[in-house]
């Protein structure tokens, strides 16, 4: 049966997602629903740093052992990250319990306090594991005691940049979900290096998804040297995955809004109909 709009009309409603190198989803109509006056369901992958663009501010209370950090800060290598990546953050750590986080940087695997966490960062928020039992988080604790001191994997993420770019080919079939994780894996299988058990050097988001292969609960099955921070943002709930996850990550909340955040917040305070200075639903990033 052909579809409801001309050619036209679907050439506008993919030009978001060649400018801004989104996956995207597209939910063709059921028979029963070609009378619907919206006959196609188009989603577009989440950029916001808040999912459906509700933000929720918590303090390190409210955070778990295991948890996912995503950050970002106004530097241009967060730039340049973000822009490569087509994301909202360029790092993430894991939470280790007891104010401190297991993260791999420039300088290598290290564990700092979260306060430090914090001020290295513009924006700091949470993705959790849902189910994560404590002798697992038991286990992410050892995995990063142990790896401490690693070297940073400058060569991964090297290899990293480009297919950042070049994976965005694989969004341009918004039809198939499985089209497009058996391209990224295709292109990552022919651009990049496998990681194996034995890694002795971690870029960060490779960092945290060894740490979770390490107690038994992967977060996707992908290779570890696949994932940039990016593709582990986009495995949270209501989001389009580049690459499957297992489970579905559940956000916690922010722990540092954004400077968009803030000036959100200005805003909202000062306008004439505003009766608290923290709103629940910004569209942030």
């Amino acid at each position: 049966m052909p579809l409801p709009y001309p050619p036209f009309i679907w050439l506008f409603a993919l030009l978001p997602a060649f400018l801004s190198g989104c996956t995207m989803d597209i939910a063709l109509p059921k028979k029963e629903q070609h009378a619907s006056l919206n006959p196609v369901d188009i989603q577009f992958q989440a950029l916001s740093s808040a999912p459906q663009n509700t933000f929720r501010e918590v303090d390190a209370a409210a955070l778990q052992d295991g948890d996912l950090l995503f950050s970002s800060t106004i530097g241009l290598t967060s730039l340049g990250i973000r822009i490569f990546s087509a994301s909202s953050v360029s790092h993430v750590a894991i939470y280790l319990g007891q104010g401190q986080v297991a993260e791999a940087v420039g300088d290598g695997v290290q564990i700092v306090s979260l306060d430090d966490a914090l001020a290295h960062s513009d924006k700091l928020f949470a993705l959790r594991m849902p189910g994560l039992a404590p002798t697992q988080a038991e286990q992410i604790r050892h995995f990063a005691k142990q790896k401490a001191g690693s070297r940073y994997n400058y060569q991964g993420i090297i290899e990293m940049m480009p297919f950042m770019v070049t994976k965005q080919l694989c969004s341009l079939n918004p039809f198939s979900k499985d089209f497009r994780q058996q391209c990224v894996k295709g292109l990552a299988a022919a651009q990049l290096s496998a990681s194996t058990a034995d890694e002795s050097s971690y870029f960060c988001s490779q960092f945290v998804l060894a740490a979770f292969e390490h107690t038994g609960r992967p977060l996707t099955l992908a290779s570890s040297g696949w994932v940039s921070p990016g593709d582990l943002l986009h495995m949270r709930e209501g989001d389009i995955a580049t690459l499957a996850p297992n489970q579905t990550l559940a956000y916690v909340g922010h722990i540092k809004p954004g400077i968009y955040l803030r000036n959100r917040a200005l805003a909202s305070y000062s306008s004439p109909d505003a009766t608290s200075p923290v709103q629940t639903d910004y569209r942030v990033f």
